[in-house]
């Protein structure tokens, strides 16, 4: 099986500089503070692998924490990463990625981009770079979760257009156990994304953010599953292979 591979909807070249501008997501931001303290906390000391890691910022994060590398198929994501974690590595085939050379993995936002045939590949590589025992911190759109449902078909997992993979939490929950991850925890990021009705912004905030805030500071998953606009899992590789 090839592992140089591209989504079913938009090529690796498609992750350009208007792509990151049109969903926010190409410069630092405060939620990546919330996911370092979450690997910090459930997946431990690195070397740490992001996996999708975009423009660089995660990765960055990561290294102030330990060695850290990151994996990207897109030429632009990957020289911006470069740029922005000066001194690590930044793969762009599954086969180039060590193997048995991380603790703690991160992929926010990835699995949803892929077909069901790639993200079997990519769990399969997960399982190959990770020591045994090591942790993943994974996070994609809940289309069953209440963001979803308070948004209605507004709600921003259905934005992008190479969402192609988009299943709900239990869905997720049962690929990732499948291909032999063993769920650690798993909830989700909350309410965020506000406002969600007619409410000015910060009353609308006032009413559904609250929970996501009191998570976001803690630095905890505690939110349940579904209550929010994404899932949120922290897998266990198996202990040998």
């Amino acid at each position: 099986m090839s592992t140089e591979f591209e989504p079913v909807a938009g090529s690796p070249d498609h992750y350009d500089a208007d792509y990151y501008d049109n969903n926010g997501q190409a410069g630092d931001r405060p939620a990546l503070r919330w996911y370092v303290r979450m690997v910090r906390r459930y997946l431990g000391q690195g070397p740490y692998l992001d996996f999708g890691c975009g423009t660089g910022h995660l990765l960055r994060r990561l290294a102030a924490h330990g060695p850290a590398s990151g994996f990207e198929i897109s030429p632009y994501s990957a020289r911006m990463a470069r740029e922005t974690a000066p001194g690590c590595d930044v793969y762009t085939t599954l086969d180039a990625i060590p193997g048995g050379a991380f603790r703690g993995l991160t992929a926010v936002h990835v699995l949803e981009h892929l077909d069901d045939e790639t993200v079997a590949a990519v769990l399969a590589c997960w399982r190959r770079v990770l020591v045994p025992g090591g942790r993943a911190l994974v996070v994609m759109p809940d289309p069953a979760g209440k963001g979803r449902a308070l948004a209605g078909d507004g709600w921003n997992g259905y934005r992008d257009p190479t969402h192609v993979n988009l299943k709900p939490h239990r869905e997720w929950r049962t690929v990732l156990a499948d291909a032999g991850f063993t769920v650690v925890r798993e909830g989700s990021d909350g309410l965020w994304n506000v406002p969600y009705g007619k409410l000015p912004k910060l009353v609308d905030a006032g009413l559904h953010a609250g929970p996501a805030l009191a998570q976001f500071l803690a630095g905890r998953l505690f939110l349940r599953p579904g209550s929010g606009e994404s899932s949120v899992f922290v897998l266990e590789a198996p202990a040998s292979s």
